[in-house]
């Protein structure tokens, strides 16, 4: 069995306003892209709810950084009142959703995912010693890695969600205005 070391838990960024759903999942992608990782979506569902839609995704990406080691990132996002609002930017009608959103991730560092050392217990007491002893700067340095990657995707994030403040609902803006 692989050995996962939980680097980042439930580092948790909270929104609450407007924004373009689409583009933030795109964003997201996009960033994951650049830094060549693979992705899965784990969980991906809407539903309605009295006050609007409530929305939970959730996504695991990897990046195999050694044979032997594997960085993992888990973004869950829980997006709750999702309603559709007509706003106005640069004299233009754009359509985006205001809601309250709830961004959770966990960063991972995983050990021997290929399961090469799990055959015997010998194996598997050498592979703690090579872990424990050897191996122990190289871990370290993935660890601040991973540290560093989650701390700029939640900067990326947040930076992505700030462009909405510039946006004004229509109902609030007189016909003049366009």
């Amino acid at each position: 069995m692989a050995d996962i070391r939980i680097v980042v838990d439930h580092l948790k960024l909270e929104y609450t306003g407007l924004v373009d759903l689409n583009g933030f999942f795109r964003m997201i992608d996009a960033w994951l892209y650049e830094r060549g990782m693979e992705k899965r979506t784990d969980k991906e569902f809407e539903q309605q709810a009295p006050k609007g839609k409530f929305m939970e995704w959730q996504t695991s990406t990897w990046k195999k950084v050694t044979d032997y080691n594997r960085i993992v990132f888990k973004i869950r996002a829980l997006i709750y009142d999702i309603n559709k609002i007509e706003t106005v930017r640069d004299k233009k009608k754009v359509q985006l959703s205001h809601c309250r959103m709830i961004l959770y991730f966990d960063g991972y560092l995983e050990h021997d995912y290929e399961h090469r050392w799990d055959e015997r217990p010998f194996l598997v007491f050498l592979r703690t010693i090579y872990d424990k002893f050897i191996y122990k700067a190289y871990t370290e340095r993935f660890e601040h890695r991973i540290v560093h990657d989650l701390h700029q995707l939640y900067d990326h994030i947040e930076t992505f969600l700030n462009t909405y403040k510039h946006y004004r609902p229509v109902s609030s803006v007189s016909h003049f205005s366009y």
